[in-house]
């Protein structure tokens, strides 16, 4: 039996008194209107989950308190029932052994694109029966897709985060590519053309901005007419002078590295980018040169923070480094088992010769030339990539 305090009866008897005052005495607190009570139940008129959803959706809408997924969602669970399971489940399948984070937002962007319904998300997409029966009809062959890209992703291209990537909207696009060929497998005459264009998107970050209107149009114009002519051929070229047009890039350089240094730099040093297990092995990114020191030398910004210095570096190492001199981290460590190999060195490109502060500016030009030369031949691009073709007169 429960036994209770009088300090205790005395708060659940007050508790008590105000739910019999707020529920039954005091009319004007809680007011409930039923506004189709005086309908028949089958009056068309009447009010339906839809109706109330509508308002919910017109009210969230108009402020802030909810992502427009979430009310996508909340229509399509109305809708079609079997996706307030089927979305989850599907969620975390697809995250499992890598770090993509993929989300709702994400798989019904992608079966928002794959159904010609647009990138945007438009409540008035959903108020069609014949829509919704098309995001039904693509919902398994869309997760196919989705699956696919992952694994091209992760094989093909090595990485295993959209932090690496610089943002999961810029698997949509190939989601779309691998919806429409056959079997939603890249054909091996595709597989550099496809890999070539996702690094495209992973360094320059087209879609960080604009996101909605640039898949639209990137979709539409590029992947919409090959896919309705059954033709599996990735556009790269137009790919190229698509980036070219909204990011400026004229061709695969320092610059280009520089927006998307991780990625860089988990190529360098044949990383991922997936999910650690422990803790301390989590990676950071480290000034090679520590910039503590290198400001107090009279090095600008742009050299303290060029991408040639800096390397990936497991949590635990990174804070025993501190704002060690290079020379002493990396060959001449008290704790001799501290040292860093020189194949581990040789990997990530640091030329143990040139660890001198009085040789920083050359370490950063020769380590740059080589990290962008790495990437390249990794990747597979040339300078005729970056060449418009001549219009013919």
């Amino acid at each position: 039996d429960l036994t209770l305090s009088d300090d205790d009866i005395d708060r659940l008897s007050m508790n008590l008194e105000k739910f019999d005052d707020a529920f039954f005495k005091q009319e004007n607190i809680l007011r409930a209107s039923i506004i189709d009570e005086n309908l028949p139940h089958d009056n068309p008129e009447r009010k339906s989950e839809a109706d109330v959803l509508e308002m919910f959706v017109r009210v969230n809408t108009g402020g802030t308190k909810l992502e427009r997924s979430d009310l996508i969602f909340s229509l399509l669970k109305l809708n079609w029932r079997e996706s307030a399971s089927a979305f989850p489940r599907f969620v975390k399948e697809i995250n499992s052994g890598n770090d993509f984070d993929l989300d709702e937002d994400f798989v019904i962007r992608c079966l928002f694109v794959i159904s010609n319904l647009g990138s945007k998300f438009d409540v008035t997409a959903l108020r069609k029966k014949t829509d919704i029966d098309k995001l039904k009809t693509n919902f398994q062959e869309c997760c196919n897709a989705i699956r696919a890209t992952v694994d091209f992703v992760q094989r093909e291209c090595w990485c295993a985060s959209s932090d690496v990537i610089g943002n999961y909207y810029n698997l949509v696009p190939f989601v779309y590519y691998l919806f429409h060929v056959k079997k939603h497998v890249v054909p091996n005459n595709q597989i550099d053309r496809v890999r070539k264009a996702f690094f495209l998107f992973a360094f320059s970050k087209p879609f960080s901005r604009h996101a909605d209107s640039r898949l639209r149009k990137f979709v539409n114009d590029q992947l919409k007419p090959l896919a309705d002519e059954n033709d599996s051929t990735f556009p790269f070229e137009d790919t190229v002078n698509w980036v070219k047009y909204y990011e400026k890039i004229t061709n695969f350089d320092g610059d280009v590295i520089d927006r998307n240094i991780l990625l860089a730099l988990h190529m360098v040093q044949g990383l991922r980018g997936g999910k650690v297990k422990y803790e301390r092995n989590t990676p950071e990114i480290d000034h090679i040169f520590p910039k503590s020191t290198l400001y107090e030398k009279g090095f600008d910004d742009s050299e303290v923070n060029h991408f040639a210095n800096f390397w990936i570096l497991a949590q635990n190492k990174n804070r025993n480094k501190t704002d060690k001199h290079p020379k002493k981290y990396f060959i001449e460590n008290p704790q001799k088992e501290e040292n860093v190999s020189p194949t581990e060195m040789k990997r990530a490109l640091i030329d143990p010769n040139m660890l001198d502060f009085r040789m920083y500016r050359s370490f950063l030009k020769e380590r740059g030339a080589k990290i962008v030369e790495l990437v390249r031949n990794k990747v597979g691009y040339t300078d005729d990539d970056f060449i418009s073709p001549k219009k013919e007169e």
